[in-house]
Order: C-alpha cells, then sequence, then structure tokens
C-alpha cells in the first residue's frame, strides 16, 4: 500500500530493510526528548524489535496500522501509526509520529497527519483520533492543530520516562 502526500512524500509499508535508516535517524537525543517509547541510543536490536513488532501488528489487522515515511528517493525519513487500534472494532484509536531531523519545519509532518487521519476515518471507520504531547514540543502541537485537533486536557505526570513523571497535553480529532 502506498499513499502519496505531495509529489516528493508518500506513506508505505515499513520493509526489513528500514533497519539501517531508523538506526540513522533515532539516534538523536531531540528526537528522543519528543517521544515517548523510542529509546536511545537507538541500536540495531532496538529497529529490530520494532520491525518484528510491525510485522506482527500488521498480520493481525490484515492491513498496515504503522507506516515510513518516504522521500521522493523511497528512503524512510520519519514513521506514523496508530496505537490502541482494534480494526472494526475500536472507535478510535492514538496517532503517533516521528520525522527525521533534516526534514524538520518543512511541513511534512503536517501533510502526513491530515492525509492518515483522513485514510483512518474512512478505512478503519474511526469516530476519534487522540495523540498525547509533552508540554515542551510545542511544534507536534501545532501539526496537530494545524490538522484540525483540538486540546482536550492537561494530563498531569501522566507518563513515566527516565526515572520522572512527564505531563501531557491530550489532544483529539473528530470525525
Amino acid at each position: 500500500m502506498k499513499l502519496a502526500i505531495n509529489a516528493s512524500i508518500h506513506l508505505s509499508e515499513i520493509r526489513s530493510s528500514d533497519k539501517e535508516a531508523y538506526v540513522e535517524h533515532l539516534n538523536d537525543k531531540d528526537i528522543y526528548d519528543r517521544t515517548l517509547r523510542i529509546p536511545l541510543p537507538y541500536t540495531e536490536t532496538d529497529a529490530v524489535e520494532w520491525l518484528a513488532l510491525v510485522e506482527k501488528s500488521t498480520k493481525r489487522h490484515g492491513q498496515p496500522v504503522n507506516w515510513a515515511i518516504r522521500n521522493e528517493k523511497d528512503y524512510l525519513i520519519g514513521g506514523i501509526g496508530f496505537d490502541g487500534l482494534a480494526i472494526g472494532k475500536s472507535h478510535l484509536a492514538e496517532i503517533g509520529y516521528w520525522l527525521a531531523k533534516p526534514y524538520w519545519g518543512c511541513g511534512i509532518m503536517t501533510a502526513v497527519v491530515q492525509r492518515l487521519c483522513r485514510h483512518a476515518f474512512e478505512e478503519f471507520e474511526l469516530a476519534k483520533i487522540t495523540a498525547h504531547v509533552f508540554p515542551h514540543n510545542q511544534a507536534s502541537a501545532r501539526v496537530l492543530e494545524k490538522c484540525g485537533f483540538r486540546e482536550e486536557g492537561f494530563l498531569r505526570k501522566h507518563f513515566r520516562k527516565d526515572g520522572q513523571f512527564i505531563d501531557a497535553r491530550l489532544f483529539a480529532l473528530l470525525r
């Protein structure tokens, strides 16, 4: 499956050949600081485990729920997907995403989130898509706001990372 975003960016299934790109891009403290589940350092073992998880999830759902964001050369530059999704059973899911630092500030993630939310509403028949954002991640909050998400709450000490409690802003988009 391939979803076109614009002339130079598209979404496709995650491939085992993406392992090197994951290790290259995700060994970045700025990405680590803005995400909950991406470890630092990000190793080949982490990439292999992620690829196995994606394969298992795709089989369970009968289609992808996590995608690679690719440039015009078909090279992985980011990722996006859904958590808490049971296709045909759940009415909501949480979206999560990351983008390689050289591509920040180019409008790519806003276009990708818009396209994938439209896909999720149409194909997965979701009524609501949520997203958690750390308070210091203003860029991600702005992406969500540009895509029509509204802030529904501020969750104090909602996550734990590096032994510290972290607050989160909860955003949601309704169909």
